[in-house]
């Protein structure tokens, strides 16, 4: 009987251990939630912007043999896909693994992969990977991004790939995440025609400002997509967190419910036997 009560309240101790880390790690998360959620949103606006003006050049744009709108001569796609280089966040990972597993093929795309958890995932999957920047994701150092961005333009431009795409998970709110492709090259703003009723003005020309525009668009789309996901990351491994919580304390109850009722037997007994005892 002392046995099984020690079992059971060591039970005890290592949750209440274990929870104080998973508070501590939720605790993180809401902080890291809060402060990529705000840049988010900062960024929201220039980067809706900028849109709207690449949108607008390629809208009054003629020249279909401009690069930018029509696929590279490569025969592969390139797909930046965003993943975690930490695990507990729940689906995070896993979403975009399967959206990968189902809509990918490893014929005729290439990988690569912001984050390590990707990396080792896709690895072992068998996809053809390109790992400069696997580690990107860990400080968001905008000047990496800007290196990246022009990887991406200078691979595109030279027909080493028929496109380039990018794989992010789409922040909806605090429980919904959506893994997202969006395609980066080529572009199909073409379809979207200005109307402004007259002629605009270009300085210097339409072609330059596009060559001009269109790197610092790639730059500021990739990393907005690159807070997006470390928001859904957080807060997703915010949740589970706040979920392991809650499981926490249920089984503590339970535990220290068993424990109560192990003891009070325990007793029960010690009682009866000296009672016993006395009337022999």
């Amino acid at each position: 009987m002392a046995q099984a009560l020690n079992k059971t309240k060591r039970r005890i101790a290592s949750v209440k251990s274990t929870k104080k880390i998973t508070e501590a790690m939720e605790l993180v998360a809401t902080v890291k939630l809060k402060k990529f959620k705000n840049k988010m949103e900062q960024n929201q606006f220039y980067v809706r912007e900028i849109e709207n003006i690449i949108s607008h050049l390629f809208g009054v744009l003629n020249d279909e043999e401009n690069p930018y709108l029509n696929p590279g001569k490569g025969e592969k796609n390139l797909v930046v896909v965003i993943n975690s280089n930490l695990g507990l966040c729940a689906s995070y990972n896993s979403n975009v693994f399967n959206y990968v597993a189902n809509n990918l093929d490893k014929e005729n795309d290439v990988l690569m992969t912001i984050g390590i958890k990707g990396e080792l995932n896709y690895e072992r999957a068998g996809f053809e990977l390109v790992k400069e920047y696997s580690s990107l994701n860990e400080k968001l150092d905008y000047l990496e991004v800007v290196k990246l961005g022009r990887l991406l333009h200078s691979e595109f431009m030279s027909g080493k790939y028929k496109s380039v795409k990018l794989l992010y998970t789409k922040y909806i709110n605090s429980l919904r995440f959506e893994p997202t492709l969006v395609t980066l090259f080529p572009l199909k703003e073409r379809d979207k025609i200005i109307t402004l009723g007259y002629e605009p003005i270009y300085d210097p020309n339409l072609k330059t400002l596009i060559d001009e525009l269109v790197p610092i668009w790639l730059t500021s789309s990739l990393y907005q997509k690159l807070i997006e996901s470390t928001v859904s990351e957080q807060a997703s491994r915010r949740t589970a967190m706040e979920n392991a919580n809650d499981n926490a304390d249920e089984l503590i109850d339970k535990l220290t419910l068993e424990f109560n009722k192990a003891r009070q037997a325990a007793i029960t007994q010690e009682i009866t036997e000296v009672v016993g005892g006395q009337q022999k």
